[in-house]
């Protein structure tokens, strides 16, 4: 079976680790098959030392384009493609094989103001729409955004399948104190830290974060809040707020942070925050568990079912509540060591392997055959 992967968003930090590690794992479990990975410019690099079958196809085509409509179903049919994985829900609206698609979740319906083009969310709820009602089969990252699928776009529900992603290997807990001090003086941390790591968006809710670590301050709180992420023009709007509530000495936005740094950050905070307000799964909660770190975290959409008893959830509309929370983890380190194992266990019910088990078992569902999932008899 030839199975080909539109990878051309692999270099963005959100969708590109789902796509990276999905890949990886797919490769690594069934690698008698055959593949195309469509890659961007600069791709290739990201898969190192594959096999002979193993494809990669560089192409400028751009994403969300009208052109990708007219070159991707050529490009499939040239390349004798027998299934196609779109992980980012924009597919091909000519089909020229099975098209299983990844549907990570309904944010910019459900968080219209996540995205302020009306043209976008035109564009958004079109494309959504037609992988819902075109692919053979939907993957979604959770039971939440399995229900949202439905209630938004009424999904065939039959056709849709939770599979969990796991976090990225590259998330381990960094003992190294002396490279810890250094990566914290290259983002002017100066004492102990409270981390959240995300673009802003407004459903991201960093203004309530701002607002409960005032609340947390208040209370006799010492540390700092560090914001990582690329802020874009969210970052004056929050370094206004800041100023407005009179805590911005005590703020650190970071801006992006590379995946070399990103493990040592989380590694030396003192708590997690994750007060968002919509998520479709939460990675960064797994990442900061898998990094061994406590976490406070909000207790909406699907962030109970992805952080399991290894938080505690605290409402992040109420920042005396939100931020007594992470008061209460701050100080009582009994309270934190407990939740820092927990979050160990909690991180172990996720895993790329599984998932890649998982979705090969989709694709032979979809092609009514065995063959891609184990090597023939010889």
């Amino acid at each position: 079976m030839k199975i080909a992967f539109d990878l051309r968003r692999i270099n963005n930090p959100g969708i590109g680790r789902y796509m990276k590690c999905l890949t990886e794992a797919i490769l690594a479990q069934a690698p008698h098959n055959d593949y195309l990975l469509v890659l961007p410019p600069g791709g290739k690099e990201r898969f190192p030392g594959t096999s002979d079958r193993v494809q990669k196809l560089v192409t400028s085509l751009k994403y969300y384009s009208l052109r990708e409509q007219i070159e991707m179903p050529a490009i499939l049919r040239r390349h004798k493609v027998d299934l196609l994985h779109a992980p980012h829900f924009n597919m091909p609206w000519r089909r020229t094989c099975p098209v299983v698609v990844t549907l990570h979740d309904a944010i910019y319906m459900a968080c219209p103001q996540d995205l302020p083009s009306r043209l976008g969310r035109l564009y958004y709820k079109a494309m959504m729409n037609a992988a819902a009602r075109r692919s053979d089969r939907i993957i979604t990252d959770s039971e939440f955004s399995k229900t949202d699928l439905v209630r938004l776009l009424s999904a065939d529900q039959g056709k849709i399948e939770v599979v969990y992603p796991g976090a990225d290997p590259v998330f381990q807990k960094v003992g190294d104190e002396a490279r810890r001090r250094a990566v914290q003086a290259k983002y002017r941390i100066q004492r102990d830290y409270l981390l959240y790591t995300g673009i802003y968006k407004p459903r991201k809710n960093h203004a309530g974060l701002l607002r409960a670590f005032k609340f947390f301050l208040s209370q006799g709180g010492r540390a700092q809040l560090v914001i990582a992420g690329p802020m874009g023009e969210g970052e004056a709007i929050l370094q206004s707020l800041t100023a407005e509530l009179g805590i911005a000495e005590h703020v650190v936005f970071t801006g992006f942070v590379s995946d070399e740094d990103l493990p040592v950050l989380y590694s030396g905070a003192s708590v997690y925050a994750c007060p968002s307000l919509y998520e479709g799964f939460g990675f960064t909660v797994l990442e900061a568990m898998a990094c061994g770190v406590p976490v406070v975290c909000s207790p909406e959409t699907s962030l109970p079912e992805v952080a399991g008893d290894g938080a505690v959830y605290a409402d992040p509309r109420v920042p005396e509540e939100f931020g007594s929370a992470l008061l209460r983890v701050f100080w009582d380190k009994t309270l934190a060591a407990a939740l820092k194992e927990k979050g160990d266990q909690n991180v172990r019910r996720f895993s790329w392997h599984k998932a890649a088990r998982q979705v090969l078992a989709i694709y032979a569902q979809v092609l009514g055959t065995a063959a891609i999932q184990k090597e023939p008899a010889a």
